[in-house]
């Protein structure tokens, strides 16, 4: 139930933690890395897949032969890449349009053979997918197991009945986005987040059922579901075991023992004391680690791990947003969550690069623009100290353009069975797809320090007529979920839309709309009172003494904080609006910069520039990059003269080669024009273009850059086993 008049109180804080071990780049076909030490085995799942261009008749039978078939590994976006790289993949005539950055849409099929040897013929087995763009429909050795629409949400099927136990599998993914324009800005294709596999025993926590919370910052209040998936009754008990920062362990804390029915499920709660806590804030972002453990008959059979950060969240008309007890404001971007020349499928260390980037110009908020993140991007959020407004539409019954394909095709279409996701709270019978995806979103990321808030979506064209009873549910669904926050929504036009008098006021517990700061004011005042926030600004700073100057204001989002794909129609041979403090490769723009000084940043500046080009000059961004998939560096090449500053005026196409353990993964530079990220050329724009790299295997890799007439530029990195560990705090 929505509680009204009255301080939100945020106190969820612990981190939903998905369990995948680094992807490695040499595991054999069907093998891969596992967790260590956990009762449940939770598989990297990401290498050894088989990819194909087009539809493929009978690829989702065991025995259809896919030799043939490209070797990638996951996360892969193959629209950015184009069927048949390094050709160029953008065409004017894409039936994505500008709007999806002309760049190609379809069929794409996705293999993988895989073992299940080592798996007890007890256990039950499931496969998880962080998101799929789009249509997903999985088949285990033939069987379809479910079709997931939405390609922004996570999802898990239970494979046990289809998997062969102790003994060979084959998986197959379709993805679909021929059904086009789908978005207005760009989305990619393929599975392009991470995918794991999990074995539990019979008796285990259910999926995302772990749900922490730090009432007034003193200790930490568990709750969680174990289902009972064996053929008789258990007695169970829950144990929590706190690990603290610095890695000591508090005293293990044990529910009483409940009797589970075959079939059945049972929710416990417990707490855990905790002394002089180390707090989560935007500057030091402690976290703990909570571990769930299972135990059936006094033996520990499954576990559930969540890091958790301890801190208080508080919402008032009053006093706007205080974090732990201290006035706080979002100095927010929004963010679309392609990486350009990587697409949607970016390494955890280019998400981290890009947030570190915004980090130093004072960004401490980002809006997940206009749907979900991947859990790989809360992590690093939750690590390096951000608040994250947590979108999760951007249309709902009605197409903002003829996007035909766009979510709106789905939002009230009744969901297939089975989901891939938890109930809908409260739901009876079938769900449409919108209840579903709130769902999935709220349970998956309820536990992340950094989520602040919920947004219901994004300039939503629906009659307030229809759109009050679809928010009330939603609003009702992230409630019942996570009691702790509170929702808000990125209103188009409130006063015109009849928002600012009618009951969207009052059904949001802060009140948000793009562009109207004195109508959002104006919904504020009116009576019962209700924080705001700018959920959308243009790049004008003086928008910044507005929020100053209004205490219930809690703070507002710039439209945006890096350039995105997409969003261009009618802008060829663009396939970019050009938006941003940076460019899609983190070059910083003035803007940027006049931002960075409104918000106190420690002052930067750009680079001193030059006239006359003379050599290239080559920099990564980090000198050591790991066979993990989660990392790539960034190296840059700068068209320079004889003293080393960078020519601006230079377009010069740079052409790259690379010797040693490592690959070039693609060539990109802040350009909005068309241009092929694959290859080993790319045009210098302002002067600068960028190789990404990968490592192998451990050894020195060595890059060189060279451009019509300039000298040579080199530089060496060195590849290493190592896995990626993501930064805490300031990193990058």
């Amino acid at each position: 139930m929505a509680i009204r008049g009255r301080v939100w109180k945020i106190v969820a804080c612990a981190v939903a933690l998905l369990l995948t071990a680094p992807a490695g780049t040499a595991p054999a076909v069907g093998s891969g890395t596992t967790a260590a030490n956990r009762l449940r085995t939770v598989t990297d799942f990401d290498a050894g897949w088989l990819f194909h261009y087009g539809d493929a008749s009978g690829a989702n039978a065991t025995t259809y032969p896919d030799s043939a078939w490209r070797k990638v590994s996951v996360p892969h976006d193959w629209s950015i890449e184009g069927p048949n790289p390094p050709a160029n993949p953008f065409a004017q005539s894409a039936p994505s349009t500008g709007r999806g950055g002309y760049l190609p849409s379809g069929i794409g099929w996705y293999r993988k053979h895989f073992s299940l040897a080592g798996v007890p013929s007890t256990r039950k087995v499931f496969v998880e997918f962080d998101g799929v763009m789009a249509n997903a429909s999985v088949y285990v050795n033939g069987k379809l197991i479910g079709t997931h629409p939405y390609g922004y949400t996570s999802f898990r099927y239970d494979i046990t009945a289809a998997a062969n136990l102790g003994a060979d599998n084959v998986i197959a993914v379709k993805t679909d986005t021929s059904q086009q324009p789908a978005s207005r800005y760009y989305t990619g294709a393929g599975i392009y987040r991470d995918v794991r596999l999990i074995a539990t025993d019979p008796v285990h926590v259910d999926q995302w059922a772990t749900y922490v919370t730090t009432p007034n910052a003193t200790g930490v209040h568990a709750q969680t579901t174990v289902v009972n998936s064996g053929s008789s009754a258990a007695s169970v008990s829950v144990q929590g075991v706190l690990t603290d920062p610095n890695g000591a362990a508090l005293s293990p804390v044990t529910t009483s023992a409940k009797t589970i029915a075959a079939g059945g499920s049972a929710t416990f709660s417990y707490d855990v004391p905790v002394s002089n806590p180390k707090l989560w804030d935007l500057t030091n972002p402690n976290l703990y680690s909570l571990a769930t453990n299972v135990i059936v008959g006094g033996t520990a059979v499954d576990d559930d791990i969540t890091p958790v950060g301890i801190r208080t969240l508080t919402f008032s008309a009053s006093a706007g947003m205080k974090l732990n007890g201290k006035s706080v404001k979002f100095q927010g971007v929004a963010l679309h969550q392609d990486f350009h020349g990587l697409g949607m499928a970016a390494p955890q260390r280019a998400m981290q690069r890009r947030l570190a980037e915004l980090k130093a110009l004072g960004v401490n908020a980002i809006r997940t623009a206009h749907d979900p993140p991947s859990p790989a991007f809360l992590e690093l959020t939750d690590r390096m100290g951000f608040l994250v407004l947590d979108e999760f539409f951007d249309v709902w019954t009605q197409h903002k353009y003829s996007d035909v394909g766009d979510y709106a095709t789905y939002f009230n279409r009744t969901a297939s069975s089975p989901t891939g996701t938890p109930a809908v709270p409260g739901a009876t019978g079938s769900t449409p797809w919108y209840q579903v995806d709130a769902t999935s979103i709220v349970a998956r990321d309820r536990n992340h320090p950094s989520v602040a808030m919920w947004s219901a979506g994004n300039e939503i064209r629906d009659s307030i007529s229809t759109r009050t009873p679809l928010l009330s549910k939603m609003v009702s669904i992230s409630h019942a979920l996570d009691p702790s926050r509170p929702v808000t929504q990125a209103l188009f036009r409130p006063g015109d839309s009849g928002d600012v008098t009618g009951a969207t006021r009052t059904t949001l517990d802060v009140f948000g709309g793009n562009y109207r700061p004195d109508e959002v004011i104006k919904a504020m005042g009116m009576s019962p009172a209700r924080p705001g926030l700018f959920t959308e600004m243009g790049t004008d700073t003086s928008a910044w003494t507005t929020v100053k100057n209004n205490p219930g204001v809690t703070g507002l989002f710039i439209w945006t904080g890096a350039a995105y794909l997409g969003e261009a129609d009618g802008l060829w041979p663009n396939v970019e609006t050009g938006f941003g403090l940076m460019d899609a490769v983190g070059t910083v723009r003035p803007i940027g910069y006049s931002w960075q000084t409104t918000w106190g940043a420690p002052r930067t500046s750009p680079p001193p520039t030059g006239s006359t080009p003379n050599r290239v000059l080559l920099s990564p961004d980090h000198g050591t990059v790991s066979t993990d998939g989660n990392d790539i560096s960034y190296v840059k090449a700068t068209v320079a003269d004889s003293s080393g500053r960078v020519v601006t005026s230079s377009a010069a196409p740079i052409t790259f080669s690379i010797s040693g353990p490592g690959v070039i993964v693609a060539v990109d530079s802040g350009s909005q024009a068309q241009e092929s990220f694959r290859g080993n050329t790319r045009k210098a724009y302002q002067g600068v273009a960028y190789a990404l790299v990968r490592a192998t295997g451990a050894g020195t890799i060595t890059v060189t850059a060279s451009a019509n007439g300039l000298t040579l530029g080199k530089t060496t990195l060195t590849g290493t086993t190592a896995p990626f560990v993501p930064c805490s705090g300031s990193c990058d």
